[in-house]
């Protein structure tokens, strides 16, 4: 019903309400005391009985706007509660597909990363104008399809791959009840009710008799205060409208801790390693001393990557994070090439790959980890992708990191 209060900021609108019902008061306590004074107040007791008129309206009204308010409240609150829920749905789904194989998890993440996106520059923006958003629905299809195109190869694919089913499943009941919410309101005949409750009252509070200066401060005060109640109810009316309203905040915040750093990874990534091979193929020749160390050499084509810092620090200067550039010695993964900083400001050259990490394990098996990791000590979300030469030999490992959030 009141709509249009959306398309203004709510400070403006609430000082219109304001103003309107107490303008509307002191404009009928004049009109009543030229124009009808004598005819009501014939008698010394009609004042009293118009005081005992406005006192038992103003309970049954105000039980009304009372429960009108709590409701609009309850449904407010319930609707954020839908929201928060389903951004922490999303974010149990993202981590979830972690567990998937390359290429899918990638497919996967990219899906959910662009999805997000979405959901708060494009559906939030239509949600506010009353529109329920629709593209969204072969976005969902996008992902269960990518979701099912796995086929599990070993027994934790196959729980991993459940699990990423059952989070799908209450996420999509989760998104349909926010968007069921997106017209949600009082009813209209509510607010005609209210309409007509707010007119009697001022009505009412005109007819009283006593001093002009008091009549229009006391009437002042409390159709100021009720105008400004109404207006409290109008603006919690429709939860996704004008700037009281549920916001993507949730969204935002899973796609700013969780989604954005592993955007950040695979763009890093993407480019250490075309930096990288851009030199030519991998390969070992040789060994050096190295922090005290005899290590293998690792070259890309002619060019020797021991020590030669322009393709990490390049990787940094555009995208942020750190790079490193490990090779395989024996059990041991040696940083050769680096720009993780250890405690005393120097490049953590000649350090090794956490033998006890959850990265080793995969890059072992010639296989890519993505994933929280600790470096030097240090919580951050990771990239590794081995190192391998034209016969698929793994030797050694690429590697891109930011700090936790």
């Amino acid at each position: 019903m009141f709509y249009w209060i959306y398309d203004y900021p709510t400070i403006y609108i609430g000082a219109l309400f304001a103003a309107v019902f107490v303008g509307m008061t002191w404009l009928l306590i004049i009109v009543f005391r030229v124009a009808f004074h004598r005819w009501i107040h014939t008698e010394k007791r009609a004042n009293d009985m118009v005081g005992f008129a406005f006192s038992s309206f103003s309970v049954l009204y105000g039980l009304l706007v009372g429960l009108l308010a709590v409701a609009a409240y309850q449904n407010f609150a319930g609707v954020s509660d839908i929201v928060t829920k389903e951004a922490s749905s999303l974010a149990a789904l993202y981590r979830d597909v972690e567990a998937y194989p390359q290429p899918i998890r990638g497919k996967l993440e990219n899906d959910l990363r662009n999805y997000t996106r979405f959901v708060i520059d494009r559906a939030w923006p239509d949600q506010q104008k009353g529109i329920v958003p629709t593209e969204g629905t072969h976005r969902m299809t996008q992902i269960v399809d990518d979701l099912m195109s796995s086929e599990p190869a070993k027994k934790s694919e196959e729980i991993a791959q459940a699990e990423a089913y059952r989070q799908f499943n209450n996420y999509t009941e989760l998104r349909r009840s926010r968007l069921a919410n997106v017209n949600t309101g009082i009813p209209g005949v509510f607010w005609w009710v209210v309409a007509l409750g707010a007119f009697i009252t001022i009505l009412l509070l005109a007819m009283l008799d006593m001093e002009i200066h008091v009549h229009l401060i006391l009437t002042g005060l409390v159709s100021l205060f009720l105008g400004l109640v109404i207006f409290l109810i109008a603006a919690m009316d429709n939860p996704f409208r004008g700037e009281v309203s549920v916001g993507p905040d949730p969204f935002e915040a899973v796609y700013q801790s969780l989604m954005k750093p592993d955007d950040s990874v695979l763009r890093s990534m993407a480019t250490l390693t075309s930096e990288s091979e851009k030199y030519g193929v991998a390969r070992i020749e040789g060994k050096e001393s190295l922090d005290g160390k005899e290590i293998p050499v690792l070259y890309f084509g002619a060019t020797k990557m021991n020590n030669f810092v322009d393709v990490v620090d390049d990787v940094t200067k555009q995208n942020g994070g750190t790079a490193t550039l490990f090779v395989r010695t024996g059990d041991d993964y040696v940083r050769v090439a680096t720009n993780v900083m250890k405690d005393d400001g120097a490049r953590a050259v000649g350090t090794i790959l956490d033998p006890k990490g959850p990265a080793i394990q995969a890059i072992k098996k010639g296989e890519p980890y993505y994933g929280e990791a600790n470096i030097l000590g240090k919580p951050s979300i990771t990239g590794y992708e081995p190192i391998k030469d034209a016969n698929e030999n793994v030797l050694g490992a690429f590697y891109v990191g930011y700090p936790r959030p």
